[in-house]
């Protein structure tokens, strides 16, 4: 598939300040492209493609079947597929600043009591991203608490602490959630997705989307990707912390692009990496990279991803 002029993305617009990253890691950026994409014939499920449409509307942009030529580095073997690695051990304290870095909005802050604050700045989490809890949580915040999680709350993720083997947990306090018609949307798009010939998705990766536990956001790009060129989905990692959560899956690592193999064809890598970066909210990725294993899709938490889906698409 020969590279041409990248899509124009069409929808709403946003801007958003992301800090550098490494070579091979792209924050999704919202920019013009100077053409329009001629996309190739739909292949795989009319259904697919239907439900796809109608979730991303005039959101969802352009084909990766051809896309401006984007430069990516290529990784070596020996980079980490982030995300893969095992929990957090009880002498590292350093993964909740990891986690909170990796998985949550620049604007979203932690609130904790005075001994889980001084705990947390001593991990390694900037003192600006804190808030007092002792006057109740302020609108938008996540909480953390030693011990149980508190009622009506929701755990986002959990880290071992040193010395006593208790647990700090991250939780979200007022959690959103699904309406039945926002989720049996969601449950279409999977059914869909995994029907799509074009898809490649087994195993534990498959049963998750057959649960429909995938954020909206990212399901609606998967159903994009599976109704326009075909696509393969080599795993839905969780952040370290987050294993056992029960929150939607929200990254995944692609591993195809039509026929052609993630990241070992450059090529459709590049086009891939392009398409994901021209798509507009809800559906830009937060984060994009370049991995061994593949292309790393992630998207930051929000307490209920399908609502922002259906304020985007109405």
């Amino acid at each position: 598939m020969p590279d041409t002029a990248g899509p124009v993305p069409t929808g709403p617009t946003a801007s958003r300040g992301d800090p550098a990253r490494p070579p091979h890691r792209h924050r999704a950026q919202h920019r013009a492209r100077s053409a329009l994409l001629t996309a190739p014939p739909v292949r795989g499920s009319l259904l697919a493609l239907g439900l796809a449409v109608v979730v991303a509307g005039a959101v969802l942009v352009g084909s990766a079947a051809g896309g401006a030529s984007a430069p990516v580095a290529g990784a070596t073997p020996s980079d980490p597929l982030p995300g893969a690695s095992s929990a957090p051990s009880a002498a590292a304290p350093a993964p909740v600043a990891d986690w909170l870095a990796a998985a949550l909005p620049v604007g979203t802050d932690v609130a904790a009591s005075a001994a889980v604050r001084d705990e947390l700045a001593a991990a390694g989490v900037p003192a600006d991203r804190l808030r007092p809890a002792e006057d109740g949580v302020p609108p938008g915040a996540l909480l953390a608490v030693v011990g149980p999680a508190p009622g009506g709350s929701r755990v986002v993720a959990g880290f071992d602490r040193s010395g006593n083997g208790s647990t700090l947990l991250v939780v979200d306090p007022a959690p959103g959630g699904p309406t039945a018609e926002e989720f049996a949307q969601r449950q279409a798009l999977a059914a869909a997705l995994l029907a799509n010939p074009t898809t490649g998705a087994d195993g534990a990766t498959a049963d998750v989307l057959a649960r429909a536990e995938v954020d909206q956001r990212l399901l609606g790009l998967l159903a994009a990707l599976a109704a326009q060129d075909g696509v393969g989905i080599g795993g839905l990692p969780r952040l370290p912390g987050e294993e056992g959560s029960g929150t939607p899956a929200r990254r995944a690592v692609l591993t195809r692009l039509g026929d052609a193999a993630v990241p070992a064809d450059p090529a459709a890598t590049r086009r891939l990496v392009s398409w994901l970066e021209a798509q507009l909210p809800p559906f830009a990725p937060d984060d994009v990279t370049v991995t061994p294993g593949g292309v790393l899709v992630s998207f930051c938490y929000v307490s209920d991803p399908d609502a922002v889906v259906t304020a985007a698409t109405r």
